[in-house]
């Protein structure tokens, strides 16, 4: 008498069930990041020393804890930040963690700051170079063009923030393992290297004056790796440094906001169509905002 064998689960896999799952709530218009959560997870992040693990809200509504290794630990060597995974990572690209994450749009990643401590310099007087360059921009055809530009843009709409991403930092010299391999480096290359980067705060302050009118435009900025020095330095400036764990700053989007996102490894334009529609969105093309890799 022959037997009957039970059918196989072969294929049926918790990644081909995740990525499934993932675009049947995206398609029912299920929002892959919410500003409260964003919030809550900088807070958390903000709060790593004292927190035994963190919690992560996955699209599907609930919640998974994960582990601080950190916990109560003195001088860390590692600072945690949000690392997102954008809707392509939930329905294509399996993911190298734990079927628990497969629908999580953010997780919480690590980045060691050794080499901040002890092979990165700054650049020669940064302020100094932060206002020479300034100068050049203001004086520059560019920002003549640049500001032309802008108020046609943005014509009468009412604007009460300039949010900025991924700017860069403007203190840090070149790290030492570039300047050995290039084999003549000079201190003034070290400026070159941080002028585009200069230049992009600096357009983000044209562009608070140019929309405050009669009244006043905040100016906000976000990139996890932001020195000390330069979180100074635009402070000086007028820029409030925001998200130092890359995440508060997305939740300010909004219909009265610019936002200016030249390179950043957020899937920033899938995190504005979620959260609301800004005024302007300034960036360098749509391979900024990630497309399918």
């Amino acid at each position: 008498m022959s037997q009957t064998t039970p059918p196989l689960d072969y294929g049926c896999t918790p990644w081909l069930m995740s990525s499934q799952k993932a675009a049947d709530l995206y398609g029912v218009g299920v929002k892959l990041w919410r500003k409260e959560d964003l919030k809550d997870i900088e807070h958390q992040l903000s709060n790593s020393y004292t927190l035994k693990q963190f919690t992560v809200r996955r699209i599907d509504g609930s919640t998974i804890e994960i582990l601080n290794p950190f916990f109560q630990v003195q001088k860390p060597i590692w600072k945690p930040y949000v690392e997102f995974q954008n809707y392509w990572h939930l329905v294509n690209t399996e993911p190298l963690g734990p079927p628990e994450t497969y629908l999580c749009s953010y997780l919480i990643e690590w980045i060691n700051e050794t080499e901040e401590s002890f092979s990165r310099e700054l650049i020669t007087k940064p302020l100094k170079v932060f206002d020479y360059k300034t100068a050049l921009w203001r004086n520059s055809e560019a920002c003549q063009r640049f500001i032309s530009l802008v108020n046609g843009l943005v014509g009468a709409r009412t604007v009460k923030k300039v949010l900025c991403f991924g700017l860069g930092d403007v203190c840090r010299a070149v790290p030492e393992w570039i300047k050995q391999d290039h084999g003549s480096w000079k201190k003034e290359m070290d400026v070159e290297e941080v002028t585009s980067r200069v230049i992009q705060h600096v357009m983000a302050l044209t562009t608070a004056e140019i929309c405050k009118g009669d009244g006043s435009v905040q100016l906000l900025t976000q990139d996890p790796d932001y020195s000390k020095a330069t979180r100074n330095i635009l402070s000086r400036k007028g820029l409030k440094v925001v998200g130092i764990h890359g995440a508060e700053g997305f939740a300010e989007i909004d219909e009265e906001k610019i936002v200016i996102s030249p390179f950043t490894a957020a899937p920033v334009k899938q995190i504005i169509a979620d959260l609301g529609r800004p005024v302007l969105i300034l960036c360098t093309g749509p391979g900024t905002f990630n497309y399918k890799a």
